[in-house]
């Protein structure tokens, strides 16, 4: 009994004494920093901005504490709010003062919770009356944020309108050997590289199929299921790392593993380097290209990564309204990019809408438990590669490039049209549920970032097109 009562006054004191924090403040102050010289007004402002409201949750061993850091539930409560600030967003003297910019990832995060008016929390605003963001200090950090893409090469091409969005236009071309490319087309399409002669890269990763096999999960050697669906192959290079738990850290990395993998390809690598030196063509090309190292796995595995660093998809509708075609999108396209930027595009932000960051599957709602049934070993995600508990069901953001083409989506193919992954995510990401007119308005402006290779638009793509 005692102990119960004692458990109701430390609660008792614990919610007449936080209130009070917005009295007598936190204990100690941050190092005011100015920004260093060059910093721009706009991030002079910001930078005082942060560090007045953003730094306490989003800057682990710099944190002021108030007076009732050591509180009963209090102290459990800070621990937990900066764990998850820290998860989101770590904002380093080096960021905050200017020496480091925020990259296109932090940009992004930012400008979705001030447009949300999602930070800071509403249990923390309950504690700290007087951090929320007014309207000035809002519109503040959006203009910083614009400014700050302005000067990214991804955005030049754009309109001087528009160089401050979240997208970028892809560029209409990449400066590449022609020749290298040529080699690693050839490597992507030959069988050799599998272990009886049946498959290839494009296999899996078909330039007519938008990049993917467009299959639930791949198909291996022998006909084996594989356990996780096909990434699209086009506009990887804009990956942070490569396969769905990232556990490639360049386009090299990943060309070496599906060969070797007995689920995939089935091969062995020293006897698929002898079959390729049986054909005079690659001896002829790797002779010329390669001349130090010749033909080996690392020489094959460069050219064919070259080869897709070059499967950029330039031109869509939505890349040409960047660029200054402001008629070319229609008024519901139009407002689903509206939407589109308060809904997604802290996740699915840069030149290919993502790839730039790794995500929770099921930020707001258990994704697992709505897809109902068991758990898989594909299912954890990042988890498999970091053995890092925080990173279990976590993924690599997908790119959203020609996202009309790639169905069935996520990365256990279980979403079979892009209007019934859009609501999914919405509501496993975000915790909304769309209207039918939001749903159609998103799934229409996805639409318009379908885009061309060789000059032609995917959808219309034919073999032809690719010898």
């Amino acid at each position: 009994m005692m102990k119960n009562k004692l458990v109701v006054l430390l609660l008792v004191v614990g919610i007449v004494s936080l209130p009070l924090s917005n009295l007598l403040g936190l204990s100690g102050e941050n190092e005011p920093i100015n920004g260093v010289e060059g910093s721009s007004a706009n991030f002079i402002k910001v930078t005082k901005i942060l560090q007045n409201k953003c730094v306490d949750c989003h800057s682990p061993g710099m944190t002021r504490m108030p007076i009732y850091a050591d509180f009963p539930i209090a102290k459990q409560l800070m621990a937990k709010d900066i764990e998850n600030a820290s998860a989101r967003l770590i904002l380093t003297k080096e960021l905050y003062s200017g020496a480091e910019k925020f990259s296109p990832v932090q940009l992004a995060r930012i400008e979705g919770v001030v447009l949300n008016n999602s930070m800071p929390p509403a249990l923390y605003l309950s504690m700290h009356w007087n951090d929320r963001l007014e309207a000035e200090e809002q519109r503040t950090i959006l203009a910083w944020i614009k400014d700050e893409r302005s000067q990214l090469t991804w955005s030049q091409s754009a309109s001087q309108a528009l160089k401050g969005e979240p997208i970028q236009p892809l560029p209409l071309t990449v400066a590449l050997d022609g020749k290298k490319v040529v080699l690693g087309q050839k490597l992507f399409h030959d069988t050799l590289l599998s272990g009886d002669g049946t498959l290839s890269c494009a296999s899996c990763h078909s330039l007519l199929k938008g990049g993917t096999d467009q299959a639930k999960v791949a198909t291996g050697i022998n006909g084996q299921q594989g356990p996780i669906n096909s990434p699209t192959v086009y506009n990887v290079m804009y990956n942070v790392a490569q396969f769905w738990d990232g556990r490639a850290k360049d386009l090299h990395a990943q060309a070496a593993g599906p060969v070797a993998n007995p689920g995939e390809m089935g091969a062995n690598w020293e006897l698929v380097i002898e079959k390729l030196k049986q054909v005079p063509e690659y001896q002829t090309a790797f002779e010329s290209l390669y001349a130090q190292q010749g033909l080996t796995m690392d020489t094959v595995t460069d050219a064919i990564a070259y080869f897709e660093e070059s499967l950029v998809t330039p031109n869509s509708r939505f890349d040409q309204y960047l660029r200054g075609n402001d008629s070319i999108l229609t008024g519901n396209e139009k407002s689903g990019y509206e939407l589109f930027k308060t809904t997604c595009a802290s996740c699915h932000s840069g030149p290919a809408l993502g790839g730039l960051s790794f995500e929770k599957m099921g930020v707001k709602q258990n994704y697992f438990m709505l897809r109902g049934g068991s758990l898989t070993d594909a299912d954890q995600g990042r988890f498999n590669v970091t053995k890092d508990e925080k990173d279990r069901h976590v993924f690599k953001v997908p790119v959203l490039r020609n996202i009309e083409m790639t169905a069935p989506y996520f990365h256990d193919g279980s979403a079979s049209s892009l209007a019934e992954a859009v609501k999914v995510m919405a509501k496993v990401q975000r915790n909304k549920t769309l209207t039918a007119d939001e749903l159609d308005d998103l799934v229409a402006f996805l639409k318009t970032l379908t885009g061309e290779y060789k000059g032609k638009l995917l959808t219309q793509l034919t073999q032809d097109d690719l010898k």
